[in-house]
């Protein structure tokens, strides 16, 4: 998963608001393993400490040219993880308050339920509606409940606070990129770009889309 925060770094900084989390540091491009975090956390499952204990974050920040991109990465061993991996990673980051300790605030008091909220809901979109599978041969993200999306979005206080930023900051895109070692086959999806091995494809959607149309989420490959 990657994220880049530069639109919002920059308006804070604009408006004055400096990120607390950044407030001292200026520069920083660094990796974190957190196998060390993982095997020593009381608050995950043996299988998920089998699972996230090769897991990393890799941060690149430069205030003066507003650049702040974080990258979460955990390598698997067998197609049957990814679902688990996509659906809690972000969740599993959580429970570590990995973050904090990249920025050097451990033992500090750690971010509010409302940030985690945010930052999951702005991740994973109607997750809760939605289903991830992925298998030998196939993977797929289904839109299980499109009313039920367009429902929360509206009313959800964190949604609501998301469409706000936007526009002060622009469009939200997200870009789901699935690379494998064999060519893909068949393939749907919104805005889909196929490299020319066949092997990269890149689908895209903005924050609008779901909002609008939840369904353009939805893909499916074949390889």
């Amino acid at each position: 998963m990657q994220m880049d925060m530069g639109k919002v770094f920059a308006m804070a900084s604009q408006m004055g608001a400096e990120d607390v989390s950044t407030k001292k540091v200026e520069k920083m491009d660094s990796t974190v393993y957190l196998k060390d975090q993982v095997l020593a956390a009381n608050n995950l499952t043996a299988a998920e400490k089998e699972l996230y204990k090769d897991a990393s974050i890799k941060i690149k920040l430069d205030k003066a040219n507003n650049e702040m991109k974080i990258i979460m990465s955990c390598p698997f061993k067998f197609i049957s993880q990814l679902p688990e991996i996509k659906n809690n990673f972000y969740t599993v980051i959580n429970k570590l308050k990995a973050l904090d300790k990249l920025y050097g605030k451990e033992g500090e008091q750690p971010g509010s339920p409302a940030d985690e909220a945010m930052g999951e809901k702005a991740l994973k979109p109607g997750a809760d509606f939605c289903k991830f599978t992925a298998e030998p041969g196939k993977i797929e993200y289904r839109i299980i409940d499109t009313a039920g999306i367009t429902k929360i979005v509206s009313t959800d206080s964190t949604f609501m606070m998301m469409q706000q930023m936007m526009s002060l900051l622009g469009e939200m895109t997200y870009k789901t990129r699935i690379t494998s070692t064999k060519s893909f086959k068949n393939y749907t999806g919104n805005n889909a770009v196929l490299s020319a091995d066949k092997k990269t494809i890149i689908f895209t959607n903005t924050f609008t889309d779901m909002l609008e149309h939840p369904e353009r989420f939805a893909y499916k490959i074949e390889y």
